[in-house]
């Protein structure tokens, strides 16, 4: 290590290394290696993918808090093993898996037998505090996903630690987030794969940056676990870590429509007074969030009366006028012993919050000054939790906000200075008969929060519910949906979360968003229209903004960027068939909602580092301006036909093309062949029954489902949906529309339904859910 000024050069702790292969036995999914110093385990868990376990003492945690499917719950697959002298093989249907006897190195092979996930010549260690595994990164290897990232979109040459953190002022060289994902996915333009770091600790990837060519994976467990999947396609590779980690559930409706939120609107009268705004402009809005000023001295689960005198008839109004309101909750419960505050009395009385080795209570300070905090990772305090939004759900709260969760402590009240903290990493958590400490379980507590939110508002509303968290881990997914936290009133922060939003998508996590227009600082005009602009393409659709910053309202700054938020907000709610049906798919099958180009395009590598394009579902592509002044910007056209979504010209890629962009407009592009729903502007998600639907196409070959329910409660799980397949192919001179007959049991009432074919033609029927063919 070089020399520093101020710095003393270190001896780093060598690495004890995996000694042979001994013997291997093997079960119906898994092969047992016995050597010298240590056990490894390689499960077959699907014919792409392998789990592979190490440890120096031949015993295998079971942990009763793993986001990770059961191995037993896989299905089995057959595989063949096969034994030499020099190695140990285990096929599979996709891959080839190849153990070396002398040094217990994994190299991963396809079927064409390029190689992939394969071990360096050091491939397993460990010493005091940390275990790792070293893998080789091949020729022309790229690197994307890791959770919550800011920077690009490929993370080769670049260190991540998965830690989850309050990452206040972040920015393009900020290390630890909000949230804690070790899943990446490794692309070459031939072959993909994934790998999961299955462990709760403290971990870090070093893609390249220390030694070029060797990604290292550590973590301060004793045991290594990770997962490898082959694709070789993207879209197989999330389909299977989705399965393994789990999907999310279809949202509300309502929820992929505008969000507004500020910190704070302060009172009744300030929240009444936007949501008059927002319909007097006819500017859609659905759902308006209330801040932590809503609470009684930011005791969570209250509302202070002097500012809300009435929420109930505050909440009945607003959903009178078609809007659902999302409230914040923290995990900080004031420290306030004999005053009559039920939470926390209740909470110390069967002893739910966390205590430090010695059996004290943990304090920290957050809003309410002293708090005290509860120990998510039991079942008993999470149920508890779930059912403290009573209070909230039986005035007609539709969803929660949770915030604060990393968990995000100071040592001392807010205003005093002092340093960010979070429990001692010997506190321990969970239940008596599976405890461990905050070591093993820091990076949960966002994620079983917001579990604990999302069990609690099933079993409370007997509707679906937004759910929205700033920490969580893998698995994330299945409970909530994720912003991007304090980011700020920056042009690069508008430029960062395109990749950062598309990282999140290749790590699982689809239903996502950053605030528009930036939290901290102020917009000028054109970067909050420019902000506006893009935040359409978010699947969490959401404006925030700071205390003691301006105003960040559509309205706010002026005619001219009132005018173009109404005209990307109303492309948004036309949108919403295209888009809630990119989220039925995200539900299915974990397919992302905004990808970048390069999951559609993984030969091209032009696409590699196009971080600044994005796909909001297989056919409309974006090229969003991110900078002050610009008019106009180059954009990439892929291979195949292109069509410009505001002026219908035609282009054939590959290509490079300079796109016209002034202020109003932002650059789209549809794939030939590619189908779009469009609905009717409405000011809210479910104004007026969808009695008509345009569906946009564009000449070439192409197939796509619309799914359709009621869009709120859970009948879709009982199979009311409606599902109807569209189909575009050219025969001879003509473009054939295919309409298959509708399926499901979702009723749709007869609808006028028009098919465009852009540049060519319309036609028009009425919907009655038969198969049509249609000739153009």
């Amino acid at each position: 290590m070089p020399q520093y000024f101020g710095k003393l050069q270190t001896t780093e702790q060598p690495w004890s290394t995996i000694g042979p292969v001994q013997s291997i036995d093997k079960t119906d999914r898994t092969i047992h290696f016995n050597c010298t110093n240590a056990t490894i385990k390689i499960s077959v868990l699907a014919p792409n993918l392998i789990r592979v376990r190490r440890s120096p003492t031949g015993e295998f945690t079971t942990r009763s808090h793993s986001v990770t499917l059961p191995d037993e719950e896989w299905q089995i697959v057959p595989f063949e093993v096969r034994e030499t002298a020099e190695k140990i093989e285990i096929e599979t249907a996709q891959i080839t898996i190849s153990v070396k006897r002398d040094r217990t190195s994994i190299e991963c092979f396809d079927k064409s037998g390029k190689p992939f996930a394969s071990d360096c010549d050091r491939a397993l260690g460990w010493r005091t505090g940390a275990t790792a595994a070293w893998k080789r990164i091949e020729t022309d290897e790229h690197f994307y996903g890791f959770g919550q990232r800011t920077g690009l979109l490929d993370k080769l040459s670049e260190v991540k630690t998965n830690w989850t953190t309050d990452a206040l002022d972040y920015n393009s060289q900020t290390d630890e987030m909000y949230q804690a994902i070790a899943f990446y996915i490794a692309l070459n333009p031939d072959r993909a794969y994934g790998i999961f770091f299955n462990t709760t600790f403290w971990s870090q990837f070093d893609i390249g940056a220390e030694t070029p060519g060797v990604l290292r994976m550590e973590t301060r467990d004793t045991e290594l676990d990770y997962y490898i999947i082959y694709g070789p396609e993207l879209a197989q590779i999330l389909a299977t870590y989705t399965q393994l980690t789990g999907r999310m559930p279809i949202p509300p409706k309502g929820a992929l429509g505008y969000h507004q939120c500020r910190w704070s609107y302060e009172s009744e009268d300030v929240v009444r007074q936007l949501a008059k705004e927002f319909r007097d402009r006819a500017i859609p809005c659905d759902v308006i969030h209330l801040d932590i000023d809503y609470m009684r001295g930011y005791r969570v689960f209250t509302w202070i009366p002097q500012r809300f005198p009435d929420p109930a008839k505050l909440i009945a109004d607003l959903k009178a006028a078609g809007f659902k309101v999302v409230t914040i909750v923290d995990p900080g419960v004031k420290y306030e012993p004999e005053a009559g505050y039920e939470i926390f009395d209740r909470g110390v009385e069967n002893d739910y919050f966390v205590r430090t080795a010695d059996g004290k209570l943990f304090h920290g300070y957050v809003w309410p000054d002293k708090a005290v905090f509860p120990d998510f990772m039991r079942p008993d305090v999470r149920q508890w939790w779930g059912e403290l939004h009573k209070s909230l759900t039986d005035i007609g709260i539709a969803g929660i906000w949770n915030d604060m969760n990393e968990p995000a402590i100071a040592e001392r009240p807010f205003g005093d200075g002092g340093e960010h903290i979070w429990f001692p990493l010997d506190a321990p958590q969970g239940p008596d008969d599976d405890r461990t400490n905050h070591a093993e379980t820091h990076n949960l507590y966002g994620l079983m929060m917001a579990k604990a939110c999302a069990e609690g508002l099933q079993k409370l509303r007997g509707d679906r519910s937004f759910v929205l968290t700033r920490s969580g881990f893998a698995g994330v997914q299945r409970y909530s949906s994720v912003w991007m936290g304090d980011n700020q009133s920056l042009w690069d922060h508008l430029e960062m979360s395109l990749p950062m939003l598309c990282n999140m998508g290749l790590s699982g996590v689809a239903f996502v968003g950053c605030d528009i227009g930036g939290f901290a600082g102020n917009a000028t005009a054109e970067l909050f229209a420019r902000w506006m602009q893009v935040g359409m393409l978010y699947p969490l659709m959401r404006g925030h903004s700071a205390m003691s910053t301006a105003q960040h309202e559509p309205w706010v700054f002026g005619d001219r960027t009132e005018q173009i938020c109404r005209e990307y907000i109303n492309l948004r709610y036309q949108l919403l068939p295209y888009i809630y049906t990119l989220f039925w798919e995200a539900a299915m099958t974990g397919t992302p909602i905004l990808r970048p180009l390069l999951y559609h395009f993984s030969g091209d590598r032009t696409t590699y580092h196009l971080y600044d394009q994005v796909l909001l579902g297989p056919s409309l592509m974006a090229a969003p301006v991110y900078r002050p002044g610009v008019e106009h910007r180059a954009v990439y056209l892929p291979e195949g036909t292109w069509f410009d979504w505001w002026t219908g010209e035609c282009y054939h890629g590959p290509m490079h093309i300079l796109a016209d962009a002034p202020l109003e407009r932002m650059p789209l592009y549809v794939r030939g062949g590619g189908i779009i729903a469009i609905g009717p502007v409405r000011q809210f998600v479910g104004e007026e029954p969808l009695d008509s639907l345009k569906m946009r196409i564009w000449p070439g070959s192409g197939e796509w489902t619309l799914y359709e329910d009621d869009g709120h409660s859970f009948e879709r799980e009982k199979g009311v949906w409606a599902a109807t397949n569209y189909k575009v192919y050219l025969e001879g001179e003509k473009i054939i529309v295919e309409i298959a007959a509708r399926e499901g049991e979702f009723a749709i009432c007869d609808r006028e339904i028009t098919v465009e074919v852009v540049g060519i033609g319309e036609q028009q029927f009425t919907d009655d859910g038969t198969g049509k063919r249609l000739i153009f």
